[in-house]
């Protein structure tokens, strides 16, 4: 159940895709902007119950780099005090991004679940072809440092989840596992969501939307039973939102659920009536 919680406070644990076939293509303008935010409340099953665990903030906020205009993005995750006697998560992740290339300057990720503590921080220095990546982390008592190259296109785990939703879905036919690269600690992996189509969802609020609809090849073994166990769902309009991520763990279910949105880039269009 641990590692169930922690994938959804981390929204789409794209660390757990396997790698894909085609390369995305990419909007050059943003499909977000300063000031938008959204709720998402979590919840999990045992058997035939529902359990309202915790709650995901995301936040997007604008600053600068060297001269460079840039969006501060914050998640931060917790769960219920209802919930905290079985299981507290207090988590807080943040990734600065320039406005532009997408590229990640900075990420920080602090995680109080439980007895576990953890701190990781990454400073990104980019050259023309790669970046240098100079990383601090504190796990409980530990705590070390390290340092890599990688590519300019490779992303943390928020700046990779912003960064998804400028892709051009004009470019992506129906059954195409996109690919993209995270760094995750001191590692580079190379992921894969499958787009699968439209439909139309519908949410606790009654809300109805037009839904763009993609599973990640999972890697089954302690936490999956099987590759398709999650369903990522995002508006079918300019601003790409996240509405519904469903999962099947095995120890019951998991769903990550939109619960109110503002100051999107655009109106929402895919909105029912």
């Amino acid at each position: 159940m641990k590692k169930g919680l922690f994938f959804v406070f981390a929204f789409f644990l794209l660390l757990m895709a396997q790698g894909a076939n085609a390369q995305p293509r990419y909007k050059q303008e943003a499909a977000f902007q300063a000031g938008e935010a959204a709720v998402y409340n979590i919840y999990f099953n045992w058997g035939f119950i529902w359990i309202h665990a915790g709650d995901v903030c995301f936040n997007v906020k604008e600053s600068q780099k060297n001269g460079e205009k840039c969006f501060d993005l914050f998640v931060t995750g917790k769960t219920r005090s209802s919930f905290d006697k079985m299981y507290t998560i207090r988590d807080t992740f943040m990734s600065r991004m320039d406005v532009d290339s997408s590229r990640p300057f900075y990420y920080k990720e602090v995680k109080h679940e439980d007895s576990y503590y953890c701190n990781k921080q990454y400073n990104y220095v980019h050259g023309t072809d790669s970046a240098q990546v100079y990383m601090d982390f504190v796990r409980n008592t530990r705590h070390w440092k390290d340092t890599a190259v990688v590519a300019n296109n490779v992303n943390d785990l928020v700046s990779t989840c912003y960064k998804f939703r400028n892709l051009d879905m004009q470019t992506v036919p129906v059954n195409t596992l996109v690919g993209f690269n995270m760094m995750f600690d001191s590692e580079v992996y190379k992921l894969g969501l499958k787009y699968c189509g439209k439909e139309t969802i519908k949410l606790k609020s009654g809300k109805k939307y037009k839904a763009l609809k993609f599973v990640p090849k999972l890697i089954t073994g302690d936490l999956f039973k099987n590759e398709d166990d999650m369903t990522i769902y995002v508006s079918d309009d300019d601003n790409h939102v996240p509405l519904l991520v469903t999962a099947k763990i095995k120890v019951g279910s998991i769903k990550a659920m939109l619960s109110s949105v503002k100051n999107t880039k655009t109106p929402m269009s895919s909105e029912l009536e």
